[in-house]
């Protein structure tokens, strides 16, 4: 199962978007040729169930090397990113840099190894559905996806939705816990290992600063307009089932 075509096609009487999706393409620029459309086959209907986002230096190593090696943080989508052989439908991740505006639609067929894969020349124009679960990977601590993009200037709205948030790094994961726009406190839960978390309560400026935000990060951090849509931190799911962690002496409150 496989196809070419020169960009995604969506029907200005219908909801349903279509690509053409090819297994074994070996970089990117193999992807983009076979998406170029001199190739003829046909384009089958696709639905985005996921974004995750890469940061830039990991997206662009994924897509200067070889696409065809399976990548963990593909595997484990694997389960619930099939085609759908009687709707005839994939059922996609969407794959992105933090500040790419390409992206790979990425889907699997049952019992073969490979993902099959997608070139979107421009991640805007998927018009991606609301909610959509928004995981961030290797690194990523923000991304330009449209929903991240376009709000207006508001101090409870954007700290509100960093609730939920995991940024993971190789030593530790922050989790954003809760936010208190009556007295501007967040809550943050930093894991180093399994069972192993500390709380931290704090201002948005001492929460940047305790934690050495700098970069991209901090921009978007204290950027009122940016709208945090990534939410998929267990331990912001699961703390009502939690013991009460310990809190860290300093300046937490």
């Amino acid at each position: 199962m496989g196809g070419g075509e020169k960009e995604l096609v969506t029907e200005k009487h219908e909801q349903d978007k279509t690509a053409s999706f090819w297994k074994g393409a070996k970089s990117a620029q193999e992807l983009k040729n076979l998406s170029s459309g001199r190739t003829p086959s046909g384009k089958l209907r696709f639905q985005i169930r996921k974004a995750l986002v890469l940061s830039d230096a990991e997206y662009g190593r994924y897509l200067n090397g070889e696409l065809f090696q399976p990548k963990f943080y593909l595997a484990t989508e694997k389960e619930s990113l099939r085609y759908d052989t009687k709707l005839g439908v994939w059922n996609c991740l969407l794959l992105v840099g933090e500040s790419s505006r390409d992206g790979i639609l990425v889907g699997f067929l049952p019992g073969v190894e490979l993902p099959f894969l997608s070139y979107v020349p421009d991640h805007r124009e998927l018009e991606l559905p609301k909610g959509l679960p928004v995981e961030m990977e290797m690194g990523a601590v923000s991304t330009n996806l449209d929903q991240a993009v376009n709000g207006v200037v508001d101090a409870v709205a954007h700290y509100t939705s960093f609730v939920g948030l995991e940024l993971r790094s190789p030593a530790s994961s922050l989790h954003f816990a809760a936010y208190d726009p009556a007295a501007n406190i967040l809550t943050v839960l930093e894991q180093g290992g399994p069972n192993d978390y500390m709380q931290f309560k704090g201002t948005p400026e001492e929460i940047a600063q305790t934690f050495h935000f700098s970069g991209k990060l901090k921009k978007v951090f204290f950027d009122l307009r940016y709208r945090n849509i990534s939410h998929g931190s267990r331990f912001v799911k699961e703390k009502r089932e939690r013991v009460p962690p310990k809190e860290r002496n300093g300046d937490g409150r």
